[in-house]
């Protein structure tokens, strides 16, 4: 992994911040670039992606449906030119929908209690700049 690798988080709602925050600040300590998206619908995601040159996007659904809110994703990716960009979820995602979620192009899915060794060693076995 080179130490360059910028990384979006963003969230389905502004509320259950505690893991989002407790993430960010794992992946700063392991020396990725995080960029702090805050709550965001999923085409301000994808603008955010480009203009920020993400090479990561890890979205955090607690409250929506991870079943209409990623497929709008990877559409609104498609759209900004950054359809390769690799999305990563966390949060509160049925395990019946991780299949399809991967189908949809997501990467990987992360479920509340992840350790955060595994997520930082995921994403520097997975991206790249």
């Amino acid at each position: 992994m080179s130490p360059g690798l910028k990384i979006l988080l963003a969230a389905d709602t502004a509320g259950h911040t505690t893991g989002y925050y407790v993430v960010a600040r794992g992946l700063r300590d392991a020396g990725f670039e995080v960029v702090l998206g805050g709550h965001l619908v999923p085409r301000r995601i994808a603008e955010v992606a480009v203009e920020e040159d993400i090479d990561a996007i890890g979205y955090r659904i607690m409250d929506g449906a991870p079943e209409i809110l990623v497929p709008m994703l990877m559409d609104a990716l498609k759209a900004h030119g950054a359809g390769g960009v690799p999305v990563i979820i966390g949060g509160i995602v049925p395990p019946h929908l991780i299949p399809r979620l991967k189908e949809l192009g997501v990467r990987e899915v992360f479920t509340p209690g992840a350790p955060l060794p595994a997520i930082v060693e995921w994403l520097r076995e997975h991206c790249s700049v």
